[in-house]
């Protein structure tokens, strides 16, 4: 289940870097042409971020994140994947090792 203020920051994010860049560009590969199957595929790669970051406490560069979803989504990217939860926890074992050598 997505969190939900990850969820919600990430439309709000991204509603508000379409716009601006939907004002500042009218030409024929602006942002206007991007597609609501491309938002959703934005807004699903920048929640789940969003949501890897919260849980890691990692500090997050929101202005690359949105960049970077949108960059995903309008190429039609479909290597992002969510990480596996299994994989979370075997990174989670490796910070705690690195962490205690220091």
């Amino acid at each position: 289940m997505k969190h939900p203020h990850a969820a919600s920051l990430a439309k709000r994010l991204l509603d508000s870097r379409i716009k601006r860049l939907a004002m500042a560009d009218g030409g024929k590969n602006s942002i206007s042409r991007i597609t609501e199957e491309e938002i959703a595929w934005a807004e699903e790669i920048l929640t789940t971020h969003l949501e890897a970051c919260l849980s890691a406490g990692v500090h997050v560069d929101l202005c690359s994140a949105v960049d970077e979803s949108l960059e995903f989504a309008i190429r039609r990217e479909k290597a992002y994947e969510p990480i596996p939860l299994g994989a979370r926890w075997h990174g989670a074992l490796v910070m705690m090792e690195e962490s205690a050598m220091v």
